[in-house]
């Protein structure tokens, strides 16, 4: 009986935890795959580049984000066989921000009018012939 008592005391103080603190059901979901994500890259990567990855975190999120989201499809995927290196994730930011760089780089198109053509006149050489 005393453990039914106990377990029901604890049901009830988590109950009330979670709705002290605001956590519904889509928060802890979220809560729960960032740490699956945390734990996944914690298993793949050595701890100079968990360091570094974190350092890139607070500068570029957005690029750390596209970081993990790549080395987390290698993992699933079953392409890495040990754990990365510091080097191997610079070769994979390298590769992430020539991919960012690319698609937000705009081309200039110059249209050039041929000088003669504005002007109405040909371009043919036998108009020049004055011995006609």
């Amino acid at each position: 009986m005393e453990d039914a008592e106990l377990q029901a005391i604890r049901k009830a103080r988590l109950a009330e935890l979670q709705r002290n603190s605001g956590q519904g059901p889509s928060e802890k979901s979220s809560d729960n795959t960032e740490s699956l994500q945390i734990s996944l890259l914690s298993q793949v990567l050595e701890p100079q580049a968990r360091e570094r990855l974190s350092r890139i975190n607070m500068v570029r999120p957005d690029r750390a984000k596209a970081v993990e989201n790549y080395i987390g499809k290698l993992a699933q995927s079953g392409q890495l066989r040990r754990k990365m290196t510091e080097k191997e994730l610079v070769q994979i930011l390298d590769g992430i921000a020539r991919d960012q760089d690319s698609q937000n780089q705009s081309k200039i198109v110059f249209n050039r009018k041929n000088a003669a053509n504005s002007y109405g006149g040909d371009d043919d050489d036998e108009d020049d012939d004055f011995f006609d």
